[in-house]
């Protein structure tokens, strides 16, 4: 029944779409090729960004830098009986959503799968969001340079989402 129901979720949106359009008269298909075009010239805009923000993560995970991050923040992981291994997960994830899928798979590998190491960094990648990243297309696209406050508040919210979900595993999984 749900199968059923998720196979048919998109065909049905699609089709109310297009019949909302034809009963409001709207031209639907050059409504989607204009739509198509100012999506395209958005992606041209921000990509510059985009190659910045990877070309910035790729330097700093080969130039050892995660590993120079994770001696510095060890006693402050400690203090709040944080997992040493978790350290470069939680410093890559606000850089890049794919950077930290990539340590978490390691990491699993690493200390094996259901392990509260594990579980602790899954709650970590699933809580928090990629900041920077975030920041460069929004900013990027909109042609932003003062983000004020936005970076500080983002990063609250990253360590707030890293401590929750590093308590409510110690509570659930212990």
């Amino acid at each position: 029944m749900l199968n059923t129901f998720s196979n048919l979720t998109i065909p049905l949106i699609i089709l109310g779409i297009v019949i909302h359009g034809k009963i409001k008269g709207v031209d639907i298909y050059d409504s989607f090729v204009k739509g198509a075009i100012d999506g395209l010239k958005t992606t041209w805009s921000i990509l510059p960004y985009i190659i910045g923000i990877f070309l910035a993560i790729g330097i700093f995970k080969t130039g050892k830098g995660i590993d120079v991050l994770e001696f510095i923040f060890k006693p402050l992981a400690d203090l709040f009986s944080i997992p040493k291994e978790l350290i470069g997960l939680i410093i890559i994830k606000p850089l890049s959503g794919s950077g930290a899928l990539g340590m978490y798979s390691e990491l699993a590998n690493r200390v094996g799968m259901g392990t509260l190491i594990e579980q602790m960094g899954a709650t970590i990648v699933g809580a928090s969001e990629t900041i920077f990243y975030t920041m460069a297309i929004y900013f990027g696209s909109l042609k932003i340079k003062n983000t004020r406050h936005t970076l500080i508040c983002s990063m609250l919210c990253h360590i707030t989402g890293v401590l929750a979900s590093v308590f409510i595993c110690y509570v659930l999984f212990t």
